[in-house]
């Protein structure tokens, strides 16, 4: 799992990547709970999602949102 960071105008965003090791793998972006009822990248759920795409040969990205 890679850190990934986003710089912008307006602050940074961290990130989470996992390469598929098959190329042409399919994508998957897992986006988080909203950030005011407590969701995170590290949320468990966005976690576990994370890691079974990850498992199942995609490449996967997650993030935290800014703020």
């Amino acid at each position: 799992m890679l850190e990934v960071i986003f710089n912008g105008c307006a602050g940074r965003i961290e990130g989470r990547f996992h390469q598929a090791v098959k190329k042409n793998a399919p994508i998957a972006l897992v986006l988080a709970p909203h950030p005011k009822q407590g969701g995170t990248m590290n949320n468990r759920i966005t976690h576990t999602l994370f890691k079974t795409f990850a498992y199942k040969g995609f490449s996967v990205l997650k993030f935290n949102y800014r703020g």
